[in-house]
């Protein structure tokens, strides 16, 4: 019956760390280091991301208010393709991935440790 509950907590922990922000699961392990460093880089990445995201909106709404650009749905999307995104966004990017990969990988190798 143990190893039917440490399995229970690791697959919590995987589908916590998969589904809501890496490092939940983590935390939910008790593992409290880890999962505060990957819950902080994760977030300031998600930040960083938001960021770029909203400039390059604001500048495409600029255009479109200012009347150098035509509200029409295929002009507006090429707008966004020529906005050009911070390099900053790309590498945060990159970055969350490896967060989110690395705490599913890492929640289970700590389940394999708790069974």
């Amino acid at each position: 019956m143990a190893g039917h509950n440490a399995m229970s907590r690791s697959t919590t922990a995987m589908l916590l760390s998969a589904l809501v922000l890496p490092g939940a699961g983590q935390l939910y392990l008790k593992r409290i280091f880890r999962g505060m460093v990957l819950i902080v880089v994760s977030l300031l990445c998600m930040w960083i991301i938001g960021d770029s995201m909203l400039q390059q909106a604001s500048t495409v709404l600029d255009k479109l208010q200012s009347g150098e650009a035509a509200l029409d749905a295929g002009h507006i999307a090429e707008l966004v393709a020529q906005t050009p995104s911070s390099s900053g966004s790309g590498i945060a990017t990159w970055v969350l991935i490896g967060c989110w990969l690395g705490g599913l990988i890492d929640t289970y190798w700590l389940g394999k440790k708790i069974r």
